[in-house]
């Protein structure tokens, strides 16, 4: 009889990324292979998807080969995602790797996992559809939309994963019912998720009241402000599912660099969206990414992105010094003085860290339902639906409990908390 092989997953970046690498390990395992939790020395394969966000992320890839090999010196490793798609030159020849794909192609995976080359090809014009992911995690991911358009000026992904693609809402919503059978909390996630729909003449209103009855808090992971309408707040109201944790990029409170960013709004359009959301939602949180240091950011650009985030009042900042990557347009300016860049980003993390603890204390006393995520020392560790972190008492709950809880008091990057009951389930 042969031998079971033993497969194991390195997945950096996204969660698109995870919901991926968590699809093909269920193709894998459907197909006779042992999906592993972790790499250990007897594993066959190793699947690596690698990112490419920032020259950070693409050199932290390529590292990862070195880990790899330590730690299963005899796997064949097969390399995939956005680094390897934009170049896969930095992979070939590289010791143990014997497969090399993209960004797309992950479902044919079980077919070439035994073969050696390079398999890199143009992103696909139509969704690619993947199998529901064999792990199903207390918050369970589902990829709703792939690729993008905008070509920010100083971003690489629309070339490595392609133009937008929506995937079929009868798709997103068999996968979503089937999901709350186990997880109790839903994130829609992709590259863009705000373009779902425009490929297939819907929009984010049909997916949204389509997922009203699923039995499973919704989220999003990421929103453009240019979703946010009237007509969205109302649809959203109506769902007693929906949590009101609304991240929006920003990416700069400047006009001018937002228009060299290729953003497409200005600083008041995007403030105006904000608003919008906290006068529907009071209890909502807002948070936000952030560049640092853009190519041609001058001391009253970032001055002016200091006082939209004050106004703003976010309730965390991802806060990014600007990362050259060759290709895109803002590459061929220079880059702001590394020590500039170094004091704004300490800057603006003060000011992030002091609009965290205002929102977090205004969360203290109230009574709010925790998904329940994960033992740590004495604590369960989880979520309110606006995504504050909460530390409950270890003896008082377990993870996959929804829980409602008493918030008390700050502790550590979130607050601590009391159980005043678990969430029945239905």
């Amino acid at each position: 009889m042969n031998k079971q092989k033993k497969v194991a997953f390195l997945t950096l970046g996204c969660k698109v990324n995870q919901f991926e690498a968590d699809s093909v390990a269920k193709q894998l395992e459907e197909n006779g292979f042992i999906v592993e939790n972790e790499i250990t020395s007897d594993c066959d394969f190793v699947i690596l998807s690698t990112c490419a966000v920032t020259n950070e992320a693409e050199r932290k890839s390529r590292q990862m080969l070195s880990k790899i090999n330590k730690l299963a010196p005899n796997a064949r490793i097969i390399v995939c995602g956005c680094a390897s798609q934009h170049q896969a030159k930095n992979f070939e020849g590289k010791k143990n790797v014997s497969v090399i794909i993209g960004t797309s192609s992950k479902h044919l995976l079980p077919l070439i996992l035994e073969e050696s080359g390079a398999f890199v090809v143009e992103p696909p014009l139509d969704w690619e559809e993947m199998s529901a992911p064999l792990k199903h995690r207390t918050r369970a991911y589902v990829k709703v939309q792939d690729g993008c358009n905008n070509f920010c000026s100083y971003c690489l992904i629309p070339y490595v994963r392609g133009r937008s693609r929506s995937r079929p809402l009868e798709s997103i919503i068999v996968e979503c019912f089937n999901i709350a059978k186990h997880s109790k909390e839903i994130v829609l996630t992709g590259i863009n998720i705000s373009a779902w729909g425009q490929d297939i003449n819907r929009d984010m209103i049909d997916l949204l009241s389509s997922l009203t009855t699923i039995n499973a808090r919704i989220r999003i992971s990421s929103m453009e402000m240019n979703i946010i309408t009237p007509q969205l707040i109302e649809t959203i109201k109506k769902m007693p599912n929906f949590c009101h944790h609304f991240h929006l990029s920003m990416q700069s409170g400047c006009d001018k660099v937002l228009k060299d960013m290729n953003r497409h709004y200005t600083s008041a359009e995007f403030l105006e969206k904000v608003k919008m959301l906290k006068d529907a939602f009071p209890d909502c949180n807002i948070t936000t990414d952030l560049i640092v240091g853009f190519p041609g950011e001058t001391d009253e650009d970032f001055k002016q992105t200091i006082d939209t985030i004050k106004r703003a009042k976010f309730g965390y900042i991802h806060i990014f010094p600007y990362s050259r990557r060759a290709g895109t347009v803002a590459s061929r300016k220079p880059n702001v003085d590394a020590n500039v860049v170094k004091e704004r980003v300490m800057k603006v993390t003060k000011l992030r860290d002091e609009l965290e603890k205002e929102f977090l204390e205004k969360q203290l006393g109230t009574v709010q339902e925790m998904l329940c995520e994960q033992e740590k020392d004495e604590y369960i560790v989880g979520h309110t639906r606006n995504f504050t972190k909460v530390y409950l008492p270890k003896k008082q709950a377990e993870p996959n409990d929804l829980a409602y809880v008493r918030i008390d008091e700050l502790y550590l990057d979130g607050v601590k908390g009391s159980l005043v009951e678990i969430v029945k389930d239905d």
